[in-house]
């Protein structure tokens, strides 16, 4: 079977995943990007995880149409517990809140080379939580997908980032953030970079906080969540 084509949100989450000899893609879904991972040589074995039968039962059908059935394992069950110490290069989690991701990162059996996460909310807690882990963020990403904006980033673990990105001192961008600052829930690379969607996202963004702010009642409008949103909102029209 010829490889199906796969969403614009997943070939962004594609741009930015570094050659590897073995990925996890966890949630794989019907194993889509799993098969783009091998065919486009960024990976010589794929593990293609999901916690689901009935999607799981897609990918390997797909999976062996395809025959890569020798190159591709799916295998059902939660997150990255599907695989073993030594096994992994670096693991692809997409479609899912940060907290979920955050809890299989934290759940896999060791902390692996490289992480390409795609949160659907959650950013700045799962941002943070990398860096802590000793993970720098190397590549940030915007997308727009059926017009809807999804971002995506890589985290390098920080003794192998020159060996991903040929620079010995790789300047990292979030260890000079307060933990406080709005850039960790909007991508401090991509406030950097400023991509062609970057506009379209701030004023997403914005839109966002300015809808929760109209749907306060007058007696919330002294409130600490308010005061917050507004906040936000001045600080995000600076960035335009």
């Amino acid at each position: 079977m010829e490889p199906r084509p796969m969403m614009d949100r997943l070939e962004a989450v594609f741009s930015i995943v570094p050659k590897a000899r073995a990925i996890a893609d966890i949630g794989t879904d019907h194993g889509y990007l799993a098969v783009e991972l091998i065919n486009r040589n960024r990976a010589d074995f794929v593990i293609a995880g999901d916690v689901h039968k009935g999607p799981l039962a897609s990918a390997r059908a797909y999976v062996e149409s395809c025959n890569l059935q020798e190159r591709i394992d799916c295998r059902l069950g939660d997150g990255l517990k599907v695989t073993k110490r030594g096994e992994l290069t670096g693991a692809i989690c997409c479609g899912m809140g940060g907290f979920l991701i955050r809890d299989i990162v934290d759940a896999g059996p060791e902390p692996l080379e490289f992480y390409v996460l795609q949160p659907q909310n959650g950013q700045k807690e799962l941002r943070q939580y990398m860096v802590q882990k000793g993970y720098i963020i190397v590549l940030e990403v915007i997308v727009e997908d059926n017009g809807k904006l999804y971002t995506a980033f890589l985290a390098v673990r920080d003794d192998c980032v020159e060996s991903y990105t040929g620079i010995a001192e790789y300047p990292d961008i979030y260890a000079e953030l307060s933990e406080h600052s709005l850039l960790w829930s909007i991508g401090a690379l991509l406030e950097q970079e400023r991509p062609p969607l970057w506009n379209t996202y701030i004023e997403y963004l914005i839109y966002q906080r300015q809808c929760a702010l109209n749907g306060m009642t007058d007696a919330l409008s002294h409130t600490d969540k308010y005061k917050e949103l507004a906040g936000e909102i001045a600080y995000l029209r600076t960035l335009l």
